[in-house]
């Protein structure tokens, strides 16, 4: 009889432990490094009106839900700085990064949040190749069983012309991915 209630007791003992630490233990949920978060320019950005470190701000157009907690509410305010900034050259059109510092929720609780924009490519706007200033046609020569052939092809001549200033649109879709993990309390 003792080996029953013994039993019983220990099994009674893990299943209330299984049943009532997860809810103490699960107080915080978090975004892992790397996570992706939607958001949308609220005013026009261009490499031609800023400089480094300008202050600048996106807007969360939609809940982002962890579990069952929402985590960065519809409209929160994600404020950052220029972080990089290159002006066009001869052949490279002009570039610039955007570091995320903290978010400012919809009830004005302000919380550190450690980001970077992102077009979903790259993190550093722009700083593609110009367009080439002139081409070349260049012969291919190929040879067949019977006789040779061959096609002619337009190439880059090496010159490009003059980069140009990039920006980003107000309401333009952007991402900023996550340098830290973000935390934040369960609201019941």
């Amino acid at each position: 009889m003792k080996k029953i209630f013994i039993g019983t007791t220990a099994l009674l003992t893990i299943l209330i432990s299984m049943l009532i630490l997860p809810v103490y233990s699960q107080n915080t949920v978090k975004l892992d490094k790397g996570t992706f978060v939607l958001v949308y320019s609220k005013k026009t950005l261009s490499s031609e009106t800023m400089q480094e470190g300008d202050r600048v701000y996106f807007i969360s157009p939609a809940d982002v839900w962890v579990n069952e907690t929402n985590i960065v509410p519809e409209n929160s305010v994600f404020v950052g700085y220029v972080s990089m900034l290159k002006m066009p050259i001869k052949g490279i059109n002009a570039a610039f990064s955007i570091k995320i510092t903290h978010i400012i929720l919809p009830d004005g609780e302000t919380k550190n949040f450690s980001g970077r924009i992102s077009n979903g490519k790259s993190d550093i706007l722009g700083g593609e190749l110009a367009p080439p200033a002139s081409y070349n046609k260049m012969a291919h020569p190929y040879q067949s069983r019977w006789h040779w052939s061959g096609t002619t092809q337009w190439v880059p001549s090496g010159e490009y012309e003059y980069g140009r200033h990039r920006g980003i649109t107000p309401g333009q879709k952007l991402f900023i991915v996550l340098d830290e993990p973000y935390y934040c309390p369960e609201r019941f």
